[in-house]
């Protein structure tokens, strides 16, 4: 997908800058047609046109929707808009570095093989968290600067956008993973009960007879409580079946939350999921209830409160 547009301030001068009019969107065949849509964003930035040239970070399934539900299942790349932030010297290296600005850098990190959109997405938030970058650029629906173009943002005055490639191979997911650090903690998103869940005076519930109705991935480190990775149980409705991003625990003050970071997943809570999974109770029937004769069950009890 291609995206451009005029400086509205080159033919209204009062309107603020960075203002685009005139935007222009098109979608294209990948692979097929990508010299194509290269050589379309060069004619639009281009002197005779004057326009700012932008291209989408990731593929949609179908054209002419640019909404978060129409992107492709996965992307072999991350994306960081530094903004008036800078990327950590320490940090993983960049594949490319995209010179938006005299002063502003896109920076790129490709992968060693494709990634859920909603694990990438969380990755890009965290890689922009580090750099006090942008991380509103972090999401499906954005569109960077292509390399060769021009950026009229600060007409007259006119910064042509440049790119470089690194001696950085593709990195594995798993490092930077582990090389990005976590965003800062707090109260998972989504879940109306942990934010005053130290003050938490509700009756007493067990965790973990709501575990027997998922996949436990693993026990997480939480200093607020208790806190497992498990399989969503809306797993279906994942993007590409990512079996990532999903955590249910139960603070000190016995207060119990539930939170999954895809999109399709947003604003579920404890009760959603607990309505879902339902607690169970298994209950052995053999020869030592007074009175049966029958053969040895082990019976599941399910509470829908």
């Amino acid at each position: 997908m291609t995206f451009t547009g005029q400086q509205a301030q080159l033919t209204l001068p009062d309107v603020p800058a960075n203002q685009l009019a005139e935007t222009r969107q098109r979608y294209w065949r990948y692979p097929e047609q990508a010299p194509q849509a290269a050589a379309y964003l060069l004619s639009e930035a281009s002197r005779e046109c004057c326009r700012d040239a932008y291209f989408g970070v990731h593929l949609f399934r179908e054209s002419g929707n640019r909404l978060a539900t129409n992107a492709a299942a996965t992307v072999r790349c991350l994306w960081l808009d530094e903004d008036e932030g800078l990327f950590p010297e320490e940090g993983p290296e960049p594949t490319a570095i995209i010179h938006s600005s005299s002063e502003r850098r896109h920076l790129y990190w490709r992968l060693t093989h494709p990634v859920s959109v909603e694990w990438a997405v969380g990755m890009n938030r965290r890689l922009a968290t580090w750099a006090k970058g942008d991380t509103g650029k972090a999401g499906l629906a954005s569109v960077l600067r292509a390399p060769g173009t021009a950026n009229y943002k600060r007409h007259p005055a006119v910064d042509m956008v440049s790119g470089v490639l690194t001696d950085s191979g593709p990195w594995e997911p798993e490092v930077m993973d582990q090389a990005v650090p976590e965003l800062p903690k707090g109260p998972p998103q989504g879940d109306r009960r942990c934010s005053g869940s130290e003050n938490y005076d509700g009756p007493e519930v067990e965790l973990e007879p709501y575990l027997a109705g998922v996949e436990v991935l693993g026990v997480l480190p939480d200093g607020l409580g208790t806190k497992y990775a498990i399989v969503c149980p809306w797993i279906s409705e994942h993007t590409g079946g990512d079996r990532s991003g999903t955590r249910v625990g139960q603070r000190k003050g016995g207060a119990l939350w539930f939170h999954c970071d895809h999109g399709h997943c947003q604003g579920r809570t404890w009760r959603d999921f607990k309505r879902v999974v339902r607690r169970r109770r298994f209950v052995s029937v053999d020869a030592s209830l007074p009175g049966y004769t029958g053969p040895n069950l082990k019976v599941e009890i399910r509470y829908d409160r």
